[in-house]
């Protein structure tokens, strides 16, 4: 008998093999959503670490009012230089 790891990859490509193509698509988005979420989780614990709590919502809407322009518009026109 093999390792507990072996056992269960070929219990997942057992199950994986009896799938058609789109359960297969929504498998593979749900691994990414997984792996995403997990590299999401340090940078969460990190920003958690190193935030001001005594900042308000209201303060930064007053910090971000005194920037010019569209955040959208900015990146399409980044874009349009780089092409």
């Amino acid at each position: 008998m093999g390792s507990i790891e072996t056992v269960a990859e070929e219990e997942i490509l057992s199950k994986i093999k009896s799938l058609g193509n789109r359960e297969i698509r929504e498998v593979m988005d749900f691994i990414d959503f997984i792996q995403e979420k997990k590299g999401a989780e340090s940078f969460l614990r990190y920003i958690k670490e190193k935030a001001d709590r005594t900042i308000t919502l209201a303060q930064v809407r007053q910090e971000l009012s005194s920037i010019k322009g569209n955040l959208s518009e900015i990146i399409s026109k980044q874009r349009e230089e780089r092409v």
